[in-house]
């Protein structure tokens, strides 16, 4: 790893995003640098491929991970929304009839060792902490506790998720849609527990709980912002929501909550008017950021990944027009989630006057206007 470096593109964010850039620039040949800041990977909420994400995974040449051990088939959710009744969703009856649940530190360990063998360079444990236009290219400064190390390239892509850090040292601000945020936290059960996901709707927001192995949840209960206790208050307000929810409280009956281990993150909508501009792209989160009721999380990031690149390469070849095709095939996913959003939302009556609703509502009606005013312009 030689100091000033020159690379077609750099990827800065080493996620599922950012992995899946580098895989398919390696694929089209195009000399790239990933800049990752963990120097391994760390255990993060979102466990769930879903059945339809599979035809992506094969077009990455991803489905033969998900045959480790650490991996999970699943068949089916079992949700509590709308009514009190719980709903089993059967996968078999679909047309790809099984998702996967994922170690997420295992599968993010196996995307970098693909991206390893590839022609790029990984520069792992290192922080990007200086960006600057040189010419019709950037300079990137980046460092990791003891080395600092300058790099150059002809284009750059954010993947550093929903914070957007490239995107915002060039001045691009990302659209909050709402202030959702979600509580997590990782419970050991005391028998097995089905391996499918589980979702349940309670006055103040919903609880999503994804097994990690036969006798341990993921956990995150999804609210307002404003609507969370200060963080002293944490445990209480999460067994208060846990009493209040049937399904949730069978699950994690004679469980231990571990304080430490609660964790307090951003899970609302939030998108860039425009995910690319004169040399660089955003992909996953930093573009399109979801709510995790819609399980586009991972699966979106590895998509923008394959399609941005894609276009990438294009662009570099000569093809003017390839970036902006991105931006139409995520914007056009973007609308349909949208309102898919509105759809599941809305189907959930039973406390339309409690405030985390009524902010439901409130946003699809926002969003509306909206619309109608871009169409009217």
């Amino acid at each position: 790893m030689k100091d000033n470096q020159h690379y077609s593109v750099i990827i800065v964010g080493g996620g599922p995003a950012g992995l899946a850039t580098a895989l398919t620039l390696a694929a089209r040949g195009i000399p790239y640098a990933l800049v990752e800041a963990q120097a391994t990977p760390v255990q993060k909420p979102g466990e769930a491929i879903p059945p339809n994400a599979r035809p992506l995974l094969r077009q990455l040449g991803l489905e033969k991970l998900m045959l480790a051990k650490e991996h999970h088939q699943y068949y089916g959710n079992k949700s509590c929304w709308g009514s009190e009744m719980l709903v089993q969703e059967e996968f078999m009856k679909m047309l790809h009839q099984h998702g996967y649940l994922l170690d997420r530190k295992h599968f993010e360990a196996q995307l970098r060792a693909l991206a390893k063998r590839g022609e790029g360079t990984f520069y792992e444990a290192y922080r990007c902490r200086r960006l600057s236009r040189k010419g019709d290219g950037f300079v990137v400064t980046i460092n990791n506790g003891e080395t600092t190390q300058t790099l150059s390239a002809d284009y750059l892509v954010d993947a550093t998720g929903r914070k957007a850090s490239l995107c915002r040292h060039l001045g691009i601000a990302t659209n909050e849609l709402d202030q959702q945020f979600a509580l997590t936290l990782q419970m050991q059960l005391s028998t097995p527990v089905a391996q499918q996901i589980y979702i349940e709707a309670t006055k103040k927001g919903w609880w999503y709980a994804a097994p990690m192995g036969k006798q341990s949840l993921s956990l995150m209960f999804f609210t307002l912002k404003e609507l969370l206790p200060p963080k002293l208050s944490q445990v209480d307000f999460l067994k208060t929501q846990l009493n209040a929810s049937p399904l949730m409280t069978e699950l994690t009956k004679a469980a231990a909550f571990d304080q430490a281990a609660i964790k307090l993150m951003p899970a609302g909508t939030s998108r860039l008017d425009q995910p690319y501009g004169h040399r660089w792209l955003a992909v996953g989160d930093a573009a399109y950021a979801y709510d995790p009721i819609s399980s586009y999380g991972i699966t979106s990031g590895l998509a923008s990944g394959y399609y941005g690149a894609h276009a990438l390469a294009a662009t570099i070849h000569g093809d003017q027009e390839a970036l902006s095709v991105y931006h139409y095939l995520m914007e056009n996913a973007f609308q349909a989630y949208l309102q898919k959003l509105h759809v599941h939302y809305g189907q959930e009556k039973r406390w339309t006057a409690e405030p985390y609703w009524q902010n439901r509502l409130d946003r699809k009606n926002r969003e509306s206007r909206v619309a109608q005013e871009e169409q009217t312009k």
